[in-house]
């Protein structure tokens, strides 16, 4: 496969481990590359690597003439144009599926946990108020996970390990799912409505897709109870940003944290990033939930062995 070009798009912290497999089975080349360089590197590349930072649309698939292998190491596909790729022959690797494997790759659960701390405890809030001198603790009073309610929407494998974590902290959990899920993790609901309803904490964990674009608005949002809270660490078309703004100005929902947001590859006009600039009782981290040391060298490893199986097994 030494006549296959791997082209690594993203190299900041890139598994050592992982570049000496790759260059053992590939002509490898890690380039850092902009926004307007892809489409140029489709053509030159018979593998492209990347991780979140670019957005592949069908204007970017459609000028490709020579990649067919896209590696991305997510397990959500919504900034990869599925369709164009299928059209042209490219196949895309990914963590999609690999269900056993992600079972230790619990990064984004844990931030989830983080999240919902430093919502709870005002975290950053206190930390910029000790930077300016100021010690009032009276300014800071917060609240606890243990004895709340949490609700969980998406009881996969993120929403799982998320639910097993708060049950930890000593909250009441119960889920919602399209698909049946063991009780034993978390209390089955009928609807996604009662479960906005019953709880004092929400926390969003499904996949984006045309049924999940937008599934919660504002109507399911203003069923929430007084002083709750909403966490997102799925991916930002599943909350409306509009109607979130307006059930926190309304104070229908106390407080929410999210990692992703609806326009993440043009964060400027973003609505949520725009009113958390003036809005303690938003925050929002950059899609950091899998960004971790531990992750990056287990999922990039995997992937590589998966390139490698997946080119040998269809020649």
């Amino acid at each position: 496969m030494k006549e296959l070009k791997i082209l690594v798009a993203e190299t900041k912290d890139f598994s050592p481990e992982t570049k000496v497999y790759l260059e053992d089975q590939f002509d490898v080349t890690l380039k850092d590359l902009s926004n307007q360089e892809v489409a140029e590197a489709l053509n030159e590349y018979d593998v492209f690597w990347f991780r979140l930072k670019f957005n592949l649309t069908r204007e970017v698939l459609t000028r490709s003439e020579r990649c067919r292998y896209i590696v991305c190491p997510v397990t959500g596909l919504d900034h990869i144009d599925l369709t164009v790729c299928a059209e042209k022959g490219i196949n895309v690797i990914s963590l999609k599926g690999e269900t056993d494997f992600l079972k230790e790759v619990r990064a984004t659960a844990e931030h989830t946990i983080g999240l919902t701390l430093a919502l709870l405890r005002s975290l950053p809030a206190a930390v910029n108020s000790v930077k300016k001198g100021i010690w009032n603790r009276d300014l800071f009073k917060g609240r606890e996970i243990f004895g709340k309610k949490v609700g969980i929407v998406g009881v996969g494998r993120l929403g799982t390990i998320t639910a097993s974590f708060f049950k930890t902290f000593g909250a009441d959990v119960s889920g919602f799912d399209v698909k049946p899920f063991a009780s034993e993790i978390c209390k089955p609901t009928n609807s996604l409505e009662e479960l906005f309803g019953q709880n004092d904490i929400i926390s969003i964990h499904v996949n984006l897709t045309e049924s999940t674009k937008h599934l919660v608005t504002f109507r399911e949002l203003q069923l929430m109870k007084t002083g709750s809270f909403l966490i997102n660490t799925s991916r930002g078309n599943i909350v409306k940003g509009g109607d979130l703004i307006r059930a926190l100005n309304e104070k229908i929902v106390m407080g929410a944290a999210v990692d992703v947001v609806e326009s993440e590859y043009d964060i400027e006009q973003d609505e949520l990033v725009k009113f958390a600039q003036h809005n303690d009782n938003l925050l929002i981290t950059p899609h950091i939930g899998g960004n971790t040391w531990e992750s990056f060298e287990k999922t990039e490893f995997f992937l590589a062995k998966k390139l490698v199986s997946f080119i040998q097994d269809n020649r």
